[in-house]
């Protein structure tokens, strides 16, 4: 009777194991060693903070004062809000701010040069600590400032070369050079602060049109120009905005983000997607942002959840279309966003949960607001399942359902009635494969010649110019005994 028994036993692990075998046999012998960039996130306790990395008042090119600014966000509720006027340092909501002159007169339909009046200490603490008054907030803890956010390359002729910069004193001040991403990506670095590079779509196609090449391939040489950037300042460069706004110039931004990443990960480096309003007025505020998991609500979670890629980016907005001709959102009605009372909800699609089986190669995420998931790697889709209605979807990167095969990385969007909430990337290793690296040569082109030209002009005609040291003081709001900014290069 054992022996039979024993037998049998044996028979079922051998069929169990054929079995294995077969399936493993059916998916081209692939094992795939997924990394998961949400791996550290304990989804049980964590939280999902609402932050806004990128946005305007007044003391550069926006509507807002200081304290609608702040006031509004905290309505919104919004958890960490970066202050990003164009080459100007933000010292803190409660402080006033060294403005440049030249940005605010040029833009004076906006700021009507009016003077900044910053908050006061005890107006400031209320919103850190969230006991400020509002209508609409639903949350009880306050806001974060983020430290010396700032738009850098602020007044960048032929086209936007425009990148945020936090945490460091860098920035105030430069106008910049056209396309030359690399000096102020370089000089946040070497100040100790982490940047993003911003709209970079309004820098590729210079008319800002992008809709003429909506689903199309970016010309290789962003691809390249970008992808070296995040290389070489690995840690502090830590990703780029893949939908502002309205999206109407970054609609092709993904599919650039698509072919750096194709040329990053083989080097061992992933930058991440970020999402944020650009906001210059009221209307603009709620409609993207970034929502960053941690463990709780500070300044060094908000740095390291950036750095790391613990976060979602999500809009009210997309206008893409991916390679292979399908929409991010297929029959999303466009001007249903622009109705007040959509906009000023929150309900946007949000992932609350990332499950991932290394056994099955398998993703799962659970989620809420969303109906449709749809699965990209390489820039083009690979799944698309729609009619989601219990908030949970799976990635099988073995199933015969897949539009293509995936390499390098997964990542996904969930989509529903109030926008999309984009995933960060998710790199695929095939067990007993290395990926190769890939070279990605230093661009040389005209942002290299004139920052040289600026740089050296700079320094024969204009560095012991008195009357350039007046132009730089106040109408670019350098300070003569700060830094030496009077005898830097614009």
């Amino acid at each position: 009777m054992k022996k039979k028994l024993l037998a049998t036993t044996l028979s079922i692990v051998l069929i169990l194991q054929a079995f294995s075998i077969c399936a493993f046999a059916a998916n081209d012998g692939k094992n795939y060693i997924i990394t998961d960039p949400y791996e550290e996130v304990d989804w049980d306790t964590w939280g999902a903070y609402k932050f806004q990395p990128h946005a305007h008042t007044n003391a550069s090119d926006g509507f807002l004062k200081i304290d609608q600014f702040v006031q509004m966000h905290y309505d919104f509720d919004y958890d960490i809000v970066a202050l990003t006027d164009h080459g100007t340092l933000n010292k803190g909501w409660n402080k006033a701010p060294d403005l440049v002159p030249l940005i605010r007169l040029v833009k004076y339909e906006r700021t009507k040069m009016a003077p900044i009046i910053p908050l006061t200490d005890e107006a400031y603490n209320a919103y850190l600590n969230g006991t400020a008054a509002s209508e609409t907030r639903t949350k009880a803890n306050g806001m974060l400032d983020v430290p010396l956010g700032i738009e850098l390359n602020m007044a960048t002729p032929i086209a936007d070369t425009h990148l945020t910069g936090y945490f460091a004193n860098y920035g105030q001040g430069l106008a910049g050079v056209f396309g030359d991403y690399e000096t102020p990506s370089k000089g946040v670095k070497e100040a100790g602060g982490i940047s993003m590079l911003s709209h970079v779509g309004e820098y590729v196609y210079i008319d800002k049109d992008t809709q003429n090449h909506v689903g199309k391939k970016i010309d290789d040489y962003y691809a390249n120009k970008f992808a070296r950037l995040f290389i070489d300042n690995q840690g502090s460069s830590v990703g780029m905005g893949i939908n502002s706004a309205t999206d109407a110039h970054t609609r092709c931004d993904r599919i650039l983000y698509d072919q750096i990443l194709q040329k990053t990960i083989p080097n061992g480096v992933v930058p991440w997607g970020f999402s944020f309003s650009d906001s210059h007025n009221e209307r603009s505020i709620n409609d993207a942002y970034t929502m960053v998991m941690m463990e709780d609500l500070s300044l060094d979670n908000l740095r390291y959840g950036m750095v790391n890629g613990h976060c979602f980016a999500v809009s009210h907005y997309s206008n893409g279309v991916e390679l292979n001709g399908m929409p991010e959102i297929p029959g999303f009605d466009e001007q249903r966003v622009y109705d007040e009372e959509l906009y000023l909800l929150n309900n946007t699609p949000m992932v609350t949960r990332v499950t991932v089986d290394q056994d099955n190669d398998t993703i799962t995420i659970e989620g809420t607001d969303f109906n449709q998931i749809t699965w990209v790697s390489n820039g083009n889709v690979i799944l698309r399942e729609g009619g989601i209605t219990d908030g949970t979807a799976t990635l099988d990167l073995h199933s015969d359902d897949l539009l293509d095969e995936p390499y390098l990385y997964v990542r996904f969007y969930i989509t529903g009635e109030n926008g999309i909430c984009y995933s960060q990337p998710f790199v695929l290793n095939v067990e007993g494969e290395e990926f190769e690296p890939v070279e990605v040569p230093v661009t040389q082109d005209v942002s290299t010649f004139l920052r040289s030209l600026v740089t050296m002009i700079d320094i024969i005609l204009f560095k012991f110019n008195p009357i350039i040291w007046l132009f730089k003081k106040f109408a670019l709001g350098y300070s003569v005994f700060e830094n030496d900014r009077i005898s830097k290069p614009f």
